[in-house]
């Protein structure tokens, strides 16, 4: 969708990346712009961008004189030719996380957790079958004011098809992704919300924070509706395998399998997000940091099926490096997905073993690529 500049309103999502006079976009694709965002395309004299037919609360864009008339005639010429358009995986992420804020506000008001209004939540996004791509850009929807419900969802789809991977049954899959939905259900009875504030959190803070997992169990677990191991998962989903996790330091064998697949989730979401005081990282980048930095913590057999659930560095793909350089994947490392061998395009010949330049990370595939000389506004 075509749209000029002056209708655009927070919570439009970009389609496309934004130039002006340089190779380095001004914004980039998937981003959802704020009132700061809208300021910068004014001064930078940007007239049209192109965006989501969707907001990204979910609901539809209608941006009024936005489309140029030469697109509206041409939308109506092919209208009779085309079919309605089907919501994508994407769409039904966005519905749920409406859905979900609705249902974590009413518990913040002393409302009790109804497990069939929590599976209406999660049971679309369990008949849907995203791609690799869906997965890996989940955390650009993610809003800092929103964060919470974002990331709830989010966990809730990475330990659901995590869960398929590992062979569960379907009773047992969907047990799981409600547990991932309601892992943080207890943040909303905290004395102070976690995720308002532009800081980090103080020792004391932090202390209540970590009291989240028993409380959202005390919270669940007379509920109709829930497993005991959805309980467990829940209850243990920050405990860690070398004992370092809370709130009961649990560790190894005590650690129930939907507890480890729920903290593999949690976290990846987690750093990828944009938060009030860190921005969103490149997954490829924090799947990178996971393998070395939670080595011990996290379960690496679930991790490694996040990363073959996620990653799909294909040869032929083209990725855009931290950089600023595009790359095409010329050779796969399956010991180290992440790190292909690239042919720099626009570079010459020039290859590039991404093995051997640890400080050179992929930011993310495109999809859609397009000379940048091709996209400036």
């Amino acid at each position: 969708m075509n749209v000029k500049t002056q209708n655009l309103i927070p919570g439009c999502i970009l389609a496309d990346d934004v130039y002006k006079r340089s190779n380095t976009p001004l914004l980039r694709k998937k981003t959802v712009l704020t009132e700061e965002h809208l300021r910068m395309l004014v001064v930078f004299l940007v007239e049209r961008v192109r965006v989501e037919p969707i907001l990204v609360n979910g609901e539809v864009f209608k941006p009024g004189e936005g489309i140029s008339l030469e697109l509206e005639e041409k939308e109506s010429d092919l209208k009779q030719d085309i079919p309605e358009k089907e919501d994508t995986f994407i769409d039904y992420y966005l519905r749920a996380v409406q859905q979900f804020k609705r249902l974590f506000n009413d518990w913040k008001g002393g409302v009790k957790v109804d497990a069939f209004a929590v599976r209406n939540v999660f049971l679309p996004l369990y008949e849907q079958s995203p791609t690799k791509s869906d997965l890996m850009q989940l955390h650009h929807y993610s809003t800092k004011q929103d964060y919470i419900y974002f990331h709830s969802v989010a966990v809730s789809v990475y330990s659901a098809l995590l869960g398929k991977r590992l062979g569960l049954k379907n009773g047992e899959v969907i047990q799981l992704g409600i547990a991932g939905l309601l892992a943080d259900c207890g943040m909303a009875k905290l004395p102070f919300n976690a995720f308002e504030r532009k800081s980090t959190l103080t020792a004391e803070q932090y202390e209540e924070v970590k009291k989240h997992p028993i409380i959202g169990y005390r919270m669940l677990e007379d509920t109709q509706g829930l497993t005991k191991n959805a309980l467990v998962g829940i209850l243990q989903h920050h405990e860690r395998e070398d004992g370092s996790g809370y709130p009961l330091k649990e560790k190894g064998s005590k650690l129930h399998k939907y507890a480890k697949v729920i903290a593999i989730a949690d976290v990846f979401h987690a750093m990828t997000s944009e938060r009030y005081y860190r921005s969103k990282q490149s997954p490829y980048k924090v799947i990178d940091s996971l393998k070395v930095d939670q080595f011990g913590k996290l379960d690496h057999s679930l991790l490694n099926h996040l990363i073959q659930m996620t990653v799909d560095l294909s040869i032929g793909r083209k990725v855009r490096l931290n950089n600023g350089m595009i790359g095409e994947v010329l050779y796969q490392n399956h010991q180290h997905p992440t790190r292909p061998i690239l042919k720099l395009i626009d570079e010459g010949e020039i290859l590039l073993d991404l093995l051997k330049h640890p400080e050179i990370v992929i930011e993310e595939e495109l999809l859609d690529f397009h000379r940048e000389e091709e996209i400036n506004v």
